[in-house]
């Protein structure tokens, strides 16, 4: 029997480029028979097209999925690609906390769950040394679902990262382990993560899979 989900989960990576966006997106698809929303807070690295901003992420993700890019997908965005803390001096656009949390009311309001992907890791600066991004976790109050992948380094990374999210009382749902191409040390490398962390809810993404079974997926996401 399937558990209820949560209101949402909110998507960290161990690294930048690690597959926050392409994880986010097989679980936005996944979910797509349900009323699922996907939330953006902070896209930095926006492109103009006649005179607006493309938030990169979210316009992967319908693309991925093929939905409309809505409005209530992301609150702030920035030009350049760089941190949240520092996109937001470099463009003086202040980033207001409270308007990220009641945006965020409106969409667990909207929605019976909902993917939050952040930008970058759990230690990027939101305010620069005032605010960052465990704090925007802790105040959703949701679990998280760590991405990393296999490959070497991966132990260090992954572990670095969740000895982190544990010094924090952050709840992790589960680790997904992206862009796996079955060689013989991630095998490996998967194995020492799980036992190191004592973490045994995860889920292993192939290289270029389409989509989660969404049974599967049900059962990571509420286990």
């Amino acid at each position: 029997m399937i558990n209820k989900l949560n209101e949402g989960y909110f998507i960290i990576g161990t690294d930048t480029d690690i597959g926050k966006t392409y994880v986010s997106s097989l679980i936005f698809k996944s979910l797509s028979p349900l009323n699922v929303g996907y939330y953006k807070p902070l896209q930095t690295g926006c492109y103009k097209k006649n005179d607006i901003f493309v938030p990169l992420d979210p316009q992967f993700l319908c693309d991925f999925s093929g939905v409309s890019l809505r409005e209530d997908m992301t609150t702030y965005l920035f030009e350049n690609p760089v941190s949240p803390h520092l996109a937001s001096e470099m463009e003086n656009k202040e980033i207001d906390i409270k308007t990220l949390l009641n945006h965020w009311k409106t969409m667990k309001n909207n929605y019976q769950t909902c993917i939050v992907e952040a930008a970058g890791g759990i230690y990027v600066p939101i305010i620069r040394n005032k605010y960052y991004m465990y704090d925007f976790v802790k105040d959703l109050n949701l679990p998280v679902i760590l991405v990393c992948s296999s490959k070497v380094g991966a132990i260090n990374h992954t572990m670095l990262t969740i000895d982190f999210l544990k010094s924090k009382n952050i709840h992790i749902q589960g680790i997904i382990f992206n862009n796996y191409t079955d060689e013989f040390y991630e095998k490996d490398n998967i194995k020492v993560v799980l036992e190191c962390s004592k973490i045994n809810n995860f889920l292993i993404i192939n290289r270029n899979d389409s989509i989660i079974p969404q049974e599967k997926l049900l059962q990571f996401l509420t286990i």
